[in-house]
């Protein structure tokens, strides 16, 4: 009786983890109320998040949930951001091109603006304080 009760009990505790989620981890904004495969949309969202915390910190990966809203119906595929809100833009859905903004906008969450700035600054000055054989070549 209490092996039935605890394969019961472990059934239902595994099964849960299978329900549909109601809402997907982000905004949405569908107008044209185009095709949106929401729980795709949702494990494609969790397992991009979770591979970019692996992919920069593999001994303690950082929880990962970028805030944005996807808006389905736009005239370009493309991310937008604007401060602290982003966009993702998708003429339809595309689960790659999704994949793809997700994955960005949760390593954005690690590099933060000054970081990125930090790091631009720094390619910048590093490019300009090296030649090129070519460049010697030419006397420059």
């Amino acid at each position: 009786m209490a092996a039935a009760a605890c394969a019961s009990f472990m059934a239902v505790f595994l099964c849960s983890g299978c329900v549909a989620q109601s809402s997907p981890p982000f905004a949405v904004s569908n107008p044209k109320h185009m095709k949106l495969p929401v729980d795709e949309a949702a494990r494609i969202y969790t397992s991009a998040c979770a591979l970019v915390a692996r992919t920069i910190r593999p001994e303690k990966p950082p929880h990962l949930q970028p805030k944005f809203i996807l808006v389905l119906g736009s005239q370009a595929d493309e991310m937008v951001r604007d401060g602290e809100m982003s966009e993702v833009h998708l003429k339809t859905w595309n689960s790659a091109n999704f994949a793809e903004a997700v994955v960005m906008l949760a390593a954005r969450e690690i590099l933060k603006n000054d970081d990125v700035q930090d790091i631009v600054r720094t390619a910048v000055l590093s490019a300009k304080a090296s030649v090129s054989v070519s460049e010697l070549r030419q006397g420059r």
